[in-house]
């Protein structure tokens, strides 16, 4: 995530990052909503330093990506390894130079001392279960391969993929069905449409048609979504 004070340099930040990685999906947000921001850090929600940095991001824009590995690169210590070396140090004054974060004049000590966030460019993931638990704050309903969906997202669509697994709109909304054992195991999902759009105040029901590939037969149904 290229945080606000990292945008001005997002072209630069795009240099750097891609010789090593692939970009999945991109997506701004002006401004981010705090609730995102809560969600992201709730880790910290106890520390000192927790008002500062929501307060730093209040009515700001952010860029946030999604990053996988590239398959003709030779990573030295592994996806993960590599990409927080090239992030570099949370304390800009700490972070080696060529590092992201050494791009920025700012450090720890300056901003404690100030009473506020340190503006250090950019956040990352350090794990792949990070990942997944940290993309879908700003993705899960970002349709990112729009192969098996047609229309607008409706309420049916809404409800599965706010509760369903994954990172992007499709893949939570497919996990989603399976769950609700309105798609088998054994069904892959060709395509999904909702046949209501978004309703105010929502119904207690909604409704797709779903067309899937079974044991090579394709067959083409209306399914009703109950919403609690």
């Amino acid at each position: 995530m290229i945080k606000p004070d990292g945008l001005p340099l997002e072209a630069t930040i795009r240099e750097m990052i891609e010789p090593l990685v692939t970009i999945v999906a991109s997506r701004t947000f002006n401004p981010v909503a705090v609730e995102k921001i809560e969600m992201l850090y709730d880790m910290h929600t106890h520390k000192k330093f927790f008002p500062y940095l929501i307060e730093y991001f209040k009515g700001r824009p952010i860029k946030a990506y999604v990053l996988g590995e590239r398959g003709d690169v030779n990573y030295q210590k592994g996806f993960f390894e590599d990409f927080i070396e090239l992030v570099g140090d949370a304390d800009p004054a700490g972070a080696t130079p060529g590092t992201i974060r050494s791009l920025s004049s700012d450090s720890l000590e300056r901003s404690t001392s100030e009473g506020r966030a340190v503006r250090n460019l950019v956040h990352r993931s350090t794990t792949r279960d990070e990942t997944e638990r940290e993309a879908p704050i700003f993705f899960w309903d970002y349709i990112c391969d729009c192969s098996k969906i047609k229309g607008a997202q409706g309420i049916a669509g809404v409800f599965l993929t706010r509760v369903g697994n994954g990172v992007f709109y499709e893949e939570r909304l497919q996990n989603s069905l399976r769950k609700r054992n309105l798609l088998s195991s054994d069904e892959e999902l060709l395509y999904y449409q909702d046949l209501d759009g978004q309703q105010a105040p929502p119904p207690k029901e909604g409704r797709a048609l779903i067309e899937t590939l079974r044991r090579g037969s394709i067959s083409k149904r209306e399914i009703t979504v109950t919403l609690f």
